[in-house]
């Protein structure tokens, strides 16, 4: 018997429209669908996102990918043949669209796609970012405590995970260092009817506790890496002080993608870092 509810990751890919990105390559078409810029973008969505969706203990969802009618065809089918080959077609929805708002892109799909199943937990997850590999598994479990606790006249509420990491791509590696920001747009879910007209890319996600029900978790422990680099495409900061040996060990744990790069953070144990 299926769930009641389903997990639908939302991810924007070099979408030419109205989607809370702020960077100049998001406003013009020969930057963001430069050659080497996607090719970039197509290797960090390889080795981030596509990655920690790959690595889930929990494999019951949906990844809904949004990109635009301008991305060059070759390119389109690198990045349909590579979600496919990772996650599945069964798994997968590539929406190739026109200008428009993404969260309105993001909510008829659902309504016209997803909408059978009563509940759905609507995830953002970028294209350069990553989820712990129970990200699944516990936003369903608190999914499910947030329904039961709904009042009568409640039609939503918001999870957000405060505690995360900030990943720093140099050319000579990747720099960890600790994130916790309440309501941040990292893992930001939205718990309510599969066809509900709300989406989380239809909110300022700073204010969404003046607006909506919310649920913070805090519990020190990383539920997400924010990707920081030369191609973002909103503003990225992150601390200085980098992660120390033992949170480098649990950041492993939970994201076992980061075996694929070189890590920067001091008295690592090679340059290669290794599972914990």
């Amino acid at each position: 018997m299926s769930s009641p509810i389903q997990t639908v990751f939302q991810t924007r890919y070099s979408y030419f429209g109205q989607s809370g990105w702020r960077s100049n390559a998001s406003k013009a078409k020969e930057m963001l669908f430069d050659p080497a810029r996607l090719a970039k973008r197509l290797y960090l969505f390889e080795h981030m996102n596509l990655a920690c969706l790959r690595d889930q203990s929990d494999p019951e969802f949906k990844l809904a990918i949004l990109t635009s009618t301008l991305l060059p065809e070759d390119h389109f089918k690198d990045l349909t043949a590579l979600c496919y080959d990772v996650l599945g077609p069964e798994r997968v929805h590539i929406l190739r669209r026109g200008p428009g708002s993404a969260g309105k892109q993001f909510n008829r799909f659902m309504t016209r796609k997803l909408s059978a199943t009563p509940h759905a937990v609507q995830v953002v997850l970028d294209d350069d970012d990553a989820l712990s590999v129970d990200f699944v598994e516990e936003t369903r479990r608190e999914a499910e405590f947030a329904l039961s606790r709904f009042r009568p006249e409640q039609d939503c509420v918001y999870i957000s995970f405060a505690s995360g990491l900030s990943a720093r791509f140099d050319d000579d590696g990747l720099l960890l260092t600790a994130r916790s920001v309440p309501f941040t747009n990292l893992g930001l879910a939205l718990v309510a009817p599969s066809d509900t007209a709300k989406n989380p890319y239809m909110l300022a996600h700073k204010k969404v506790a003046r607006r909506h029900p919310v649920r913070v978790i805090h519990d020190q422990r990383p539920y997400y890496i924010r990707a920081v680099h030369d191609t973002n495409d909103s503003r990225a900061m992150m601390e200085d002080t980098p992660l120390a040996p033992e949170d480098v060990a649990i950041a492993l744990a939970y994201f076992p993608l980061l075996k694929n790069f070189t890590l920067k953070n001091p008295a690592t144990a090679s340059p290669k870092a290794t599972s914990a």
